[in-house]
């Protein structure tokens, strides 16, 4: 009766652990603009990326904005040139979600840097996750700095993975912030990213899952020494 039990723990656990929402396969997030959640902005296939990846400008001239909303819709979508640099904020939209449940944010960059520069030599970016008020941050208040962080040349890739805790919206959004510092005049180039939200499993279900297991090992055990 006490392996059945163990055998259901174990069922039970592996269950809940591998047919979890979200749990095996992530959701990516699509640029919108933040007023009516409406998809903005363009995408391009990036082999290095493995799929549709966000094209965006981190903008060098003295303007900030919304991407794909401000200077006529246009912002972040081309590139311009400067020496100061503003910062571009990214609105992506995940649906759908297991509200209640938690998730990490993982965002994969393909940075083509600056022409004629490359990171961190002259130009930096980071960013900031944020919640849809852009009140609360999802990051603990860090800012990781991309440019701090990587050596960078024309075929950089970064990883950046953010624990975001318990979610309680449907759909929910993210505010990315990136910006740009650059002493000498520049010309910035395309750069790309893929965002994705993937559900952590419940610790119940990995607590049954083991418990169930460690069970059947103690019920074997115990049955070899009785033979």
């Amino acid at each position: 009766m006490r392996k059945l039990t163990t055998i259901i723990a174990a069922a039970l656990g592996a269950a809940m652990l591998f047919t979890a929402p979200g749990a095996s396969a992530g959701v990516i997030g699509v640029t919108v603009d933040p007023g009516d959640n409406s998809s903005i902005g363009q995408t391009e296939f990036r082999a290095a990326l493995g799929g549709e990846a966000v094209k965006y400008f981190i903008p060098l001239g003295d303007t900030s904005g919304v991407y794909g909303v401000d200077n006529g819709g246009n912002f972040g979508l081309v590139a311009d040139s400067g020496n100061g640099g503003g910062t571009l904020s990214m609105y992506l939209l995940f649906e759908p979600i297991n509200v209640g449940a938690q998730y990490v944010l993982n965002v994969l960059f393909e940075d083509l840097d600056l022409e004629t520069a490359n990171d961190p030599f002259g130009f930096f970016e980071s960013v900031e996750v944020l919640s849809a008020d852009g009140l609360t941050s999802l990051s603990g208040g860090v800012i990781t700095t991309i440019g701090g962080l990587i050596n960078g040349d024309a075929s950089t890739q970064q990883l950046l993975s953010l624990f975001l805790g318990v979610l309680t919206e449907n759909p929910f959004l993210v505010r990315l912030d990136f910006n740009a510092s650059f002493i000498s005049n520049g010309s910035n180039t395309a750069e790309y990213l893929i965002a994705e939200i993937s559900e952590v499993p419940t610790p119940a279900a990995v607590w049954l899952f083991f418990a169930g297991i460690a069970g059947l090992s103690f019920a074997g055990r115990g049955k070899s020494r009785t033979v």
